[in-house]
């Protein structure tokens, strides 16, 4: 097996030909909050946020993920290609349910991942550091939870618009609330001329570690 097959196929058919890495997202925060360190559990084959912090550990027990990320030699010529920093870049992979303990210190991520799963800030929050950041997109009301979460606080409330995001205007009462402005839809694919390609339609929640 190829290089190319063994670490671009997985990731190109759920993420790249569908027009799902999010580029633009990764690229706003980094450029706005600068984090370096990431932990990003429930991540599948999701590679895009190494292109954009120098150091990320990955998570996830799905084994189709496991023999992703076991290409190493693969996943770091792909990320030395795609990098948007000068640094090594440090990419590790744990196999494992991510609401069990983790084999990681406590405070040390700049940055914490919950897209599209459930359950990450209450399980990884301890992982990341006063002041660090925690990006939501409030899949199964993830997002409403850790506003809740005293130990967090709403920093900003993200929304993509023709592959760029930026931060746009919310109601402190009720930051979920969208306006009746904003087309939405139930489909989440469409087909264009460049072929199916995904519709993003989420908002994303972004929250500061603000108590330990």
């Amino acid at each position: 097996m190829s290089n190319r097959t063994a670490h671009s196929d997985p990731f190109d058919k759920l993420y790249t030909s569908l027009r799902f890495e999010r580029e633009g997202l990764f690229e706003f925060i980094q450029e706005a909050y600068h984090p370096t360190e990431v932990l990003y559990p429930g991540c599948a084959v999701h590679l895009t946020p190494a292109f954009y912090f120098p150091h990320v550990v990955f998570v996830d027990q799905d084994a189709a993920a496991q023999a992703f990320f076991a290409e190493q030699q693969g996943i770091r010529a792909l990320v030395m290609r795609r990098r948007t920093y000068r640094r090594s870049p440090f990419v590790q992979f744990i196999f494992q349910d991510f609401t069990q303990p983790l084999p990681l210190p406590p405070n040390q991520f700049d940055l914490l991942l919950g897209l599209f799963v459930r359950g990450v800030a209450r399980a990884c929050l301890p992982h990341l550091r006063l002041g660090g950041l925690y990006l939501s997109n409030n899949h199964q009301g993830d997002a409403q939870e850790a506003l809740q979460d005293e130990r967090l606080s709403l920093l900003a409330v993200l929304q993509g618009r023709q592959g760029k995001y930026l931060a746009v205007e919310y109601d402190p009462v009720d930051p979920f609330k969208v306006s009746r402005k904003a087309p939405r839809t139930k489909r989440y694919l469409r087909n264009t001329s460049h072929g199916v390609e995904y519709l993003e339609q989420e908002r994303y929640y972004l929250f500061k570690r603000v108590k330990l």
